[in-house]
């Protein structure tokens, strides 16, 4: 055994871990080289001196009451705990000591390992364990933990609260657009402004992409609709983010806010948050609101779901669903050109589907590439069979999102023969707006290979020379709200007139669809719309029906009769 300073100096030099000797009176025997870097200090600057004359008084203390422990139990003693050192820097140290007899007298021998790394590390995990990495704000994991917690004080008479589930409206579009960089710190900087519309003991939680949550305790003087506004009036201003200035609202972001009430009757935390979510995709519907979950909600909901489930099977068997087709006229002489295709379902419990209802469920459920794939198929085999009319499909905004679409259409063509050029392509106006440059780009390459791209709805949305420049679109199909009070109501008329001259003057093709009585027709003939569609003519029928409503009308008032002034 090693009795002497000389003996134990040599061994401790030879260790990779910061060790010293410290002798009953507290005063620094020895320091290794390892030591002396830990710390930052020469071995003369410490050697001889007490951890009074070294450290903080508080920490000199606390060194001194561990070394008087290990002295007197003659066990090995392991610590962990935050020290300054002499230089000022803040360490967590793991240090363990025992005692030695040197010369016959008692010493404290140390061995000291720096894990500031390792515990700042573990800090790190824990924080992101129940943080969102991005924004800094809550994640799902605290959300619910605290929403378990609200519960619970609500459950036993103690303070209410609010859950309110929000949706960036537009956001994947500033992404597209601009890039993940932008979009990254747009998330921050909205994040931010929902911190600050709340108390510090509230939540705001970020929970997915775009989707964001607040948990708000109701003291009894909590207005839900007043914040729900503030929330929005604050997502309508404008974010400047990377010196781009993006517009929100009226350009690219709205949001959309589903709330649920938490009261005595409030359940697990999973299912206030179903509800609130409920809330939120009722408000999405229209956007940029605030819904309050109600019971009547879960009914719509559980109806949807019915829904989806039989949607998923009648495209999986084929079984309801036909396409029904409509004439669409040459206005000059009544002549059928063409026919839209329009998807129809009968189910067997939930009887004839309103497309309003499946559709948008397909929509929002991802079985529009399906359903929207058999229509396109459907529709071509079936006209391929006639000479000469042209098919026009509706796509859905969704559809375009999708990098095969474009295959998709060409490999249809090739499988039921039907050329290109007898293929139009109905797109909401809106659709075209919110599409992103490899949506457009899609389209145009379907326009060069003779596929026609007709714009639906034309004057709903954001009507400009610029999408129709860009775009190069083949026709514009005026909605049918400014048809129907066309021969009645004068800035109508002036909107059909515009558009027709718009139409003329690009070498567009301009229909007018929703034309109902012989006087819109002779109004909006004059008035230069090249087609004509409406139940004047006929409604959508069924493909076994297609012969009877081939044509051609002639009109029952003359065009020469008719003049709107």
């Amino acid at each position: 055994m090693i009795q002497d300073l000389a003996g134990w100096s040599t061994v401790l030099e030879l260790m990779p871990t910061a060790m010293f000797v410290r002798d009953a009176a507290h005063r620094w025997v020895f320091v290794n080289r390892m030591g002396c870097e830990y710390f930052g200090v020469k071995a003369e600057d410490v050697l001889g001196r007490t951890d009074t004359e070294i450290f903080p008084p508080e920490q000199a203390t606390r060194f001194e009451a561990g070394d008087d422990a290990v002295l007197r139990s003659q066990q090995v003693v392991e610590t962990e705990e935050t020290v300054t050192d002499p230089q000022g820097h803040v360490r967590t140290l793991l240090t363990r000591k025992t005692r030695i007899d040197l010369e016959g007298a008692p010493h404290v021998l140390a061995s000291v390992t720096d894990i500031t790394e390792l515990r700042e590390s573990e800090a790190h995990v824990r924080w992101l364990a129940c943080h969102d990495a991005l924004t800094g704000l809550a994640n799902r994991t605290a959300l619910f933990s605290r929403l378990d917690a609200a519960i619970g004080r609500a459950a036993s008479g103690g303070l209410h609260a609010a859950l309110f589930y929000l949706d960036m409206d537009g956001f994947k579009k500033v992404n597209d657009t601009y890039g993940h960089l932008i979009g990254d710190e747009l998330l921050v900087q909205f994040g931010a402004r929902l911190r600050s519309v709340v108390g510090p003991d509230d939540t705001v939680a970020r929970i997915g992409g775009d989707e964001f949550a607040l948990l708000v305790d109701d003291n009894g003087e909590l207005d839900v609709q007043e914040l729900a506004e503030r929330i929005l009036n604050l997502a309508g201003e404008p974010f400047d983010v990377l010196s781009t200035t993006t517009f929100i609202g009226t350009t690219f972001i709205g949001t959309s806010i589903g709330m649920v009430l938490i009261g005595a009757d409030a359940v697990a935390a999973g299912e206030m948050a179903r509800k609130a979510d409920s809330a939120l995709y009722e408000a999405k519907k229209k956007r940029n609101r605030l819904v309050v979950y109600t019971k009547e909600l879960d009914a719509a909901l559980a109806h949807r779901r019915e829904i989806e489930k039989a949607l998923l099977e009648a495209l999986l068997t084929g079984e309801g669903l036909s396409c029904h087709y409509q004439p669409m006229i040459r206005s000059s002489d009544g002549t059928v050109v063409g026919l839209e295709a329009l998807a129809r379902w009968r189910h067997p419990t939930l009887g004839v589907v309103s497309p309003v209802q499946f559709i948008a469920v397909a929509e929002e459920t991802g079985l529009i590439g399906q359903l929207g794939e058999w229509v396109l198929r459907t529709a071509c085999a079936r006209v391929a069979k006639l000479d000469d009319l042209f098919i026009a499909v509706n796509v859905s905004a969704v559809q375009l999102r999708d990098d095969d679409f474009a295959d998709m259409v060409k490999r249809v063509l090739l499988e039921t023969r039907l050329s290109p050029k007898r293929l139009e392509l109905e797109i909401t106006e809106t659709a075209i707006v919110n599409a992103d440059s490899a949506a457009v780009q899609l389209l145009k390459d379907l326009r060069r290979i003779g596929v026609r791209i007709s714009l639906d709805d034309f004057g709903t949305g954001y009507s400009s020379l610029t999408l129709l420049k860009d775009l190069a679109v083949d026709k514009v199909k005026i909605d049918r709200s400014f048809v129907q009070n066309a021969a009645q109501a004068g800035d109508s008329a002036a909107i059909v007139r515009a558009v027709s001259n718009l139409g003329a003057a690009l070498g567009l093709c301009v229909v007018a669809e929703g034309v109902e009585t012989e006087q819109q027709r002779a109004f909006l003939s004059d008035a230069g719309c090249d087609e004509l569609q409406g139940f004047l003519f006929s409604p959508a029928v069924p493909e076994d029906r297609i012969d009877g409503v081939t044509g051609p009308y002639p009109a029952s008032i003359p065009l020469t009769a008719y003049s709107a002034g």
